[in-house]
């Protein structure tokens, strides 16, 4: 509690072990089913538990993107096997921390630009093992 919180600025984004500068959004979420079970009467006498789903997507500019599919096999980025994503918050005057988004995989190799677009990014959807945080 020093009066400092993360910004964009602190975090940074490890793919296949390198730090990733054209990255513009990270996105990620775990969910777990639960449900209210019911008896006898109009409430619930317990509650259910089932799986965890994780879901997520990053945003990178294409230059970045066009180096990824250059280093896969087949230049086919959905062919690259399971990877781990390290997202490091750090800087000065907070606290550093770390997320894992384990066993990723890319679910689409999209393009999608219009006219007056001074940049080309591309949102990459992920499929995500674990999420350790």
């Amino acid at each position: 509690i020093n009066g400092v919180s993360y910004g964009w600025g602190n975090i940074k984004l490890v793919l296949f072990g390198v730090p990733v500068v054209g990255i513009t959004k990270i996105d990620y979420k775990s969910k777990q089913t639960k449900e209210n079970l019911y008896g006898s009467g109009y409430k619930p006498v317990s509650r259910g538990y089932g799986k965890y789903e994780y879901e997520g997507s990053i945003e990178i500019y294409t230059e970045e993107w066009k180096r990824i599919i250059a280093a896969a096999p087949n230049r086919d980025p959905l062919s690259i096997a399971p990877f781990d994503i390290e997202v490091v918050f750090m800087g000065d005057r907070v606290a550093p921390e770390k997320d894992s988004l384990k066993m990723c995989e890319f679910l689409e190799n999209p393009l999608s630009s219009s006219e007056g677009d001074t940049s080309i990014k591309v949102t990459i959807p992920l499929i995500i093992g674990d999420i350790v945080r």
